[in-house]
């Protein structure tokens, strides 16, 4: 055999070989390594745990610049003592060997504990087992996270020895869910897998997935298979009946109402107009006012239409009466504007504005039972200028002032009975209420009521009092 082939250790057997002999070296060749100053040390390590040549030499000796390794590998994986040999050579070729003793612990180098919230509660009891050593756990472990699968070293005192271990967080048991009562889809819709489960329960993120591809586009129940999967693959199977439906519900179209309008006014269509649907959240308005003349007397239809994406369509027709102004709404305005800077001030809420309107127009006018009720803008004019009137000066002008104050308002008529009654809804931001200022027999103070409320006090005071169309006007809030 050629001496290039030979593997380094067998050449150092040879050389401890030809040692033991007593045959010298020649000048020049390989050469016993005569008294070097090195010093062994014995180690314990605890089971699994791997060790080195240079573990076993003391930190007094002078060995950096010597090449060290094992005669045969040592074995970490059982408990017990071994002796280990170490083979030590020099720069000079020159090699000798030395002798140490490992000792493997019966003990645990390692620790596992399940993710979760809760403290990971290892002592240096875990890592001891049965066996007894003077022993303690030196790391502090209130750090670590408990929910975040991982291993986190640790160091062990064990009969005065600082030994290496581990703690593994482990991530073994798959995620929990509830799935949703009563799930139900649109036809045509593509639900997302984690809409239909609830209450997710895991140590680690977890993520929902269909088990296969369903059809959602035929009407009826289906029974889907959810696969969760956590960050660290465990997996659990639910299944939740699926509903569904076709949509055949159209739109609804709220706060579109008749008005009255002078020539040469303009008018917000839109405004206070919303559109509901049992599906469908950004659904178009469409306002056709094709038919609407504001610049010649008459009345005319405007007509709200929407349709949502299931092609449901939902209609809605109002009308616009254009009038002549009996007064000109600038001659009203300043009136109203003169009022409003002597009870209002820019510091108050609307709602507070609103009440002062009320006051103002409930105890500044004289009930006498006559109004022209032909023209509303001709009757406010009328009823601040002569602060006398009936029902219908009082709706008149408090609806000019609060216009004016910028509040929103609706012009409401009792339905039935054999007189007539106007009053107002009015919205300051947070619902519509009634509002009525006219006074009343008993002194109530009609400043924004409920729908229930008006009910309570039509039951009181009879004569059909606060009776109205409520299809045609929004619903107050229930108090």
């Amino acid at each position: 055999m050629k001496g290039n082939g030979w593997h380094k250790n067998s050449l150092r057997y040879i050389i401890l070989l030809i040692m033991a002999l007593g045959i010298p070296f020649p000048m020049g060749g390989l050469s016993y390594l005569e008294h070097p100053d090195i010093t062994t040390v014995d180690q314990w390590v605890l089971p699994g745990n791997a060790v080195k040549p240079l573990d076993f030499i003391s930190e007094e000796s002078d060995a950096v610049s010597n090449a060290i390794s094992f005669r045969n590998t040592p074995d970490t994986s059982q408990p017990g003592e071994q002796d280990i040999i170490l083979i030590i050579g020099d720069s000079s070729k020159r090699y000798v060997e030395r002798k140490a003793k490992l000792t493997v612990l019966d003990a645990r180098n390692t620790v596992s504990r399940e993710a979760g919230p809760f403290p990971l509660d290892v002592t240096i009891d875990d890592f001891l087992g049965d066996t007894h050593y003077d022993a303690s756990l030196i790391t502090d472990t209130s750090a670590m996270d408990p929910a975040k699968p991982g291993t986190y070293p640790v160091k062990l005192k064990i009969d005065g020895r600082v030994l290496d271990a581990d703690i593994k967080v482990v991530d073994t048991t798959p995620p929990t869910a509830n799935t949703m009562e009563d799930a139900t889809i649109w036809i045509g819709d593509e639900p997302k897998a984690e809409t239909l489960v609830k209450d997710i329960a895991d140590a680690t993120a977890v993520t929902v997935r269909f088990r296969e591809e369903y059809d959602f586009t035929t009407e009826g129940e289906q029974q889907v298979a959810l696969v969760l999967t956590d960050t660290s693959g465990n997996e659990s199977e639910l299944t939740v009946p699926v509903k569904i439906k076709k949509d055949t519900e159209p739109p609804v179209i709220s706060g579109a109402y008749n008005q009255q309008v002078y020539i040469g006014d303009t008018v917000s269509y839109k405004k206070g107009v919303t559109i509901t649907d049992n599906r469908d959240q950004d659904i178009t308005l469409n306002v056709d006012t094709s038919q609407v003349n504001l610049r010649q007397k008459g009345i005319y239809p405007v007509v709200y239409s929407a349709e949502d994406a299931a092609g449901n369509q939902a209609t809605k027709e109002i009308t616009i009466e254009v009038r002549k102004a009996v007064v000109s709404p600038k001659q009203v305005d300043k009136l109203c504007d003169k009022i409003l800077k002597e009870i209002t001030n820019p510091g108050m809420s609307q709602k507070d504005k609103a009440y002062a309107i009320y006051q103002w127009t409930n105890g500044s006018i004289l009930y006498t039972g006559d109004s022209d009720k032909s023209d509303w803008m001709a009757e406010a004019y009328r009823g601040i200028t002569k602060k006398h009137g009936d029902c219908f000066t009082y709706f008149s002008v408090s609806k000019a002032l609060l216009t004016r104050a910028g509040i929103g308002n609706l012009d409401v008529t009792r339905a039935g009975g054999r007189t007539r009654h106007y009053w107002s809804m009015i919205n300051c931001g947070d619902g519509w209420y009634h509002f009525d200022s006219s006074p009343h027999n008993d002194g109530k103070e009609t400043f924004m009521m409920t729908d229930r409320e008006v009910d309570k006090y039509t039951r009181k005071r009879g004569k059909h009092y606060y009776s109205f169309d409520k299809s045609q006007y929004p619903r107050t809030p229930e108090q």
